[in-house]
């Protein structure tokens, strides 16, 4: 009966957001464990990577409203989350603050949700708090459709070691995206 009302409920979420967005993105990228600065946001996204399970995997849908400020909500799920055991679930509430200008939109986002993890590995963290950030642009050359990129950070405090008298940590995770985005 649990998983039949959280079902509804998750059904519920993805009919009443499209209700209200302005654009919905469907993206794909990868994710590496680490912090994200300015040096290494560049780093990671002008390297090559390759299809390697332990570095390629992150898949989703955002969905965006508002002009200057508004919000975002992302649902993603990467089936090697920082190692090849491990799955994961992530869900991001952001406030969003884009450049009004028609064609190309940059913009930042900050917000809060959750990560939430299973497998098989010594290293599953298990469900989190989380804290989101980054930024991207997003290219709408000719109608609706368009390109968009992101890097982001995550926060994901209180992450205990495999060590009994290991030290709760704070893991961060650098995820760097593409998307097909779709604008209304």
């Amino acid at each position: 009966m649990k998983n039949v009302g959280r079902f509804l409920l998750l059904m519920w979420v993805f009919a009443a957001v499209p209700a209200y967005a302005s654009d919905i993105t469907l993206f794909g990228g990868i994710q590496r464990e680490g912090k994200l600065t300015l040096q290494n946001a560049v780093q990671t996204g002008t390297q090559n990577f390759t299809f390697n399970p332990k570095t390629f995997g992150v898949f989703g849908f955002r969905f965006g409203h508002g002009k200057l400020f508004g919000g975002e909500h992302t649902l993603a799920y990467t089936p090697n989350f920082i190692e090849s055991r491990m799955k994961a679930v992530i869900y991001n509430s952001n406030l969003l603050i884009q450049a009004p200008i028609p064609k190309v939109k940059p913009y930042a986002t900050v917000g809060l949700g959750g990560v939430f993890t299973s497998g098989d590995s010594p290293f599953d963290i298990g469900n989190k708090f989380a804290v989101n950030y980054g930024g991207g642009i997003k290219v709408l050359p000719a109608g609706p459709v368009g390109i968009r990129f992101d890097v982001r950070g995550y926060a994901i405090p209180s992450v205990h070691g495999t060590a009994p008298s290991a030290m709760s940590q704070t893991l961060n995770v650098l995820e760097v995206s593409v998307g097909a985005v779709f604008a209304f």
